[in-house]
C-alpha cells in the first residue's frame, strides 16, 4: 500500500512539472498586443488600421455590437480578405477569450502571410468596452 501511495505522489509530481503543449499562437516568440487605449489613440489621430473581429461564431452572435469599422473574419476567409491589402498595413485582431487566444491565433496566421504590423487587442472586446471605445450595431 505504501508503494502505491508513493507511486501516486511521484506521478502527480511529474505531471505538475511536465511541459504543457501550447497552441501555435503561443509558440511564436513574436506575440504582440496593443492596448485598447493605444488603439483608440491611433484611430483618433486618423491612422488607418484594419480591425478584424475574430470572435468565435457563438460569441459574435451573442453580441449586438462590434468595434466601429471592423471587419468580421473567419479563418477560411483570410487569404481572400487580405488579397489586396498592402503588407505594411497595420492590422489588429480581437476576440473575447482569455489571454487573447483567438486573436493571437489569427495574428499568427496573418503574419504567416507576410504581414509585419499585426497585433492582438489586449483584453479583447471587453477592454474596448471598458474604455468606451466606439462600437456600432452588427
Amino acid at each position: 500500500m505504501k508503494f502505491y501511495s508513493l507511486l501516486i505522489i511521484l506521478l502527480a509530481t511529474l505531471i505538475v512539472y511536465l511541459p504543457v503543449p501550447k497552441t501555435q499562437a503561443f509558440q511564436q516568440n513574436d506575440k504582440e498586443t496593443i492596448t485598447a487605449e493605444d488603439l483608440l489613440a491611433k484611430l483618433n489621430k486618423g491612422e488607418k488600421i484594419l480591425i478584424f473581429d475574430v470572435r468565435t461564431l457563438g460569441q459574435y452572435k451573442a453580441s449586438a455590437n462590434r468595434i466601429k469599422g471592423d471587419i468580421r473574419l473567419e479563418e477560411e476567409e483570410i487569404d481572400t480578405t487580405l488579397k489586396n491589402v498592402p503588407k505594411d498595413q497595420e492590422i489588429v485582431t480581437y476576440c473575447t477569450c482569455p489571454d487573447e487566444a483567438t486573436s493571437n491565433y489569427f495574428a499568427v496566421k496573418i503574419k504567416d502571410r507576410g504581414f509585419k504590423k499585426v497585433f492582438a487587442l489586449k483584453g479583447g472586446y471587453y477592454a474596448w468596452l471598458r474604455i468606451d471605445g466606439p462600437t456600432e450595431p452588427k
